[in-house]
C-alpha cells in the first residue's frame, strides 16, 4: 500500500535523560508561587529544533497545545489540560493497561505464543513508519521489509506489547482489542480515571485516511474485515490513493480518537500510585524499556504522531519515592511545521523530562501558559 510521507504514528524519538538538570536530591516540596510576568523572561524562539520554540509554540500558538505537568511535589503547570485533542499512539497506554490487567488476573499468560498470522493480520502495510518491521527485526523474526516471511512462526504475546511501545506497531492495539473484548479496554481507561473512553481501530483510522468513505461506517466492523476478509482487503489496497497534507489532518481531526492531556495524564499517575494493583508491574516494564539513569528509578514513555498531530505522554519515578508525569499534546501542524515538530521532538521531550525534574525548566513553561 503506497502512503503519504506524513502518515506516521510511530514514537517520536529516542528518550533522552542524560544530561537534564535535576534536583532528584532535593525533598519534596510544597505548592511553589506560579512566576508573575515580572520574572518571566520573553520567548520569541519559534524553532521547534530548541527548547525554547517549543516553550514559544504555548506563547505563539496557544490552542494548538494541551498540556500538564505534574512534578509530583506539589507543583502542577497546566494549558487547556481539560480540552480534547488527537492523541494518535499516545492512546495506546490504554491497551497497555488493558494487556497488564488480563496478564494479572490469569486471563493472558505473557508467555504465550501467538502465530505471526494473528498478529499480522490487523496490520495495515505501508502506515507506520515501518514500525511493524522494525519490531520483526528486534524481536530476531525474519521478514521482507513489511510481513513475516514465515507466517507460520510464533512470538511471545508480551514480545508483541513491547512493539506497540517501543516501535509503536499499529497491529497489536486491534489484536489486543479482538482478543479481550471493548469492555476490558473501558475498564482499563476508567482504572485510570479516564471515563467514557471510546475504544479506537488504528486499522480502520489508517484506512479512512487514504478512503474518508470509511469514516462514517462502523469502524470496528471495518477493522475487521480488514482482517478477516479477503476480498475485502484486496479493494482495500487495489483503491488506495494518498490524498494531500491538508485533507490528511482534516481527516485525522475529524475522525480519530481523542482526549485531554488531564485524562491521559491521570493515567500515568495512576500507573505509579498503586491504582492498578499487580498490573502495574508490567505496565511500568514495558513504559520503562529505556535506561533511565542514576538519577531517578525509572522513566516511561509513550508518544505518537499523525499529520498535524504531535502528542507526548512520560512517568518518572525519582529514587526518593516521589513521581513525576506530564502528558503535551500538539495538534493543528502545518505540513512544514510538522516536519520541523517530528525531527525537533528530541527537543522537546528533554524539555519535558528537564521540566519534571527542575523547577527553573518548569517556571519556564509556566510564563507562558
Amino acid at each position: 500500500m503506497r502512503r503519504s510521507t506524513w502518515i506516521s504514528t510511530a514514537c517520536v524519538a529516542a528518550l533522552l535523560v542524560g544530561g537534564c538538570a535535576t534536583d532528584t536530591d532535593a525533598p519534596a516540596a510544597t505548592t511553589t508561587t506560579t512566576p508573575t510576568p515580572e520574572d518571566c523572561a520573553a520567548v520569541t524562539s519559534t524553532d521547534l529544533a530548541t527548547e525554547d520554540g517549543w516553550i514559544g509554540l504555548i506563547d505563539q500558538a496557544p490552542d494548538t497545545v494541551s498540556l500538564v505537568i505534574d512534578d509530583g511535589r506539589g507543583r502542577t503547570v497546566e494549558h487547556r489540560a481539560d480540552e480534547e485533542q488527537v492523541l494518535a499512539s499516545a492512546i495506546k497506554v490504554v491497551h497497555l493497561a488493558a494487556y497488564a490487567q488480563a496478564v494479572a488476573n490469569g486471563t493472558i499468560d505473557p508467555n504465550e505464543q501467538v502465530a505471526l498470522s494473528d498478529w499480522e493480520r490487523w496490520y495495515v502495510p505501508g502506515t507506520d513508519a515501518n514500525a511493524h518491521p522494525k519490531a520483526l527485526t528486534r524481536l530476531g523474526i525474519a521478514n521482507a521489509g513489511t510481513n513475516a516471511t514465515d507466517p507460520n512462526a510464533t512470538v511471545r504475546i508480551d514480545d508483541m506489547v513491547s512493539a506497540m511501545i517501543q516501535e509503536s506497531d499499529n497491529s497489536v492495539p486491534d489484536y489486543l482489542r479482538y482478543r479481550l473484548g471493548d469492555q476490558a479496554l473501558v475498564d482499563a481507561a476508567a482504572a485510570g480515571g479516564w471515563e467514557n473512553f471510546e475504544a479506537p481501530s488504528m486499522v480502520a483510522d489508517m484506512l479512512s485516511v487514504f478512503d474518508p468513505g470509511l469514516a462514517d461506517a462502523d469502524t470496528w466492523e471495518i477493522a475487521q474485515k480488514w482482517a478477516f476478509d479477503p476480498q475485502f482487503r484486496a479493494q482495500a489496497e487495489a483503491s488506495v490513493q494518498v490524498p494531500t497534507y491538508e485533507d490528511q489532518v482534516s481527516r485525522v481531526e475529524s475522525s480519530f480518537r481523542a482526549g485531554s492531556a488531564e485524562e491521559l495524564n491521570g493515567m500515568y499517575r495512576a500507573f505509579t500510585d498503586g491504582t492498578y494493583g499487580n498490573a502495574s508491574d508490567t505496565i511500568l516494564r514495558q513504559l520503562e524499556w529505556q535506561p533511565a539513569g542514576d538519577s531517578v528509578r525509572g522513566v516511561g514513555f509513550k508518544g505518537g504522531s499523525l499529520p498535524g498531530v504531535l502528542t507526548q505522554g512520560f512517568e518518572l519515578r525519582r529514587n526518593d519515592g516521589t513521581v513525576a508525569t506530564a502528558v503535551w499534546l500538539t495538534d493543528g501542524l502545518s505540513a512544514d511545521r510538522f516536519e520541523q515538530a517530528y525531527t525537533g521532538a528530541g527537543a522537546q521531550q528533554q524539555l519535558i523530562v528537564e521540566a519534571m525534574l527542575s523547577p527553573e525548566v518548569l517556571d519556564r513553561i509556566a510564563c507562558v501558559v
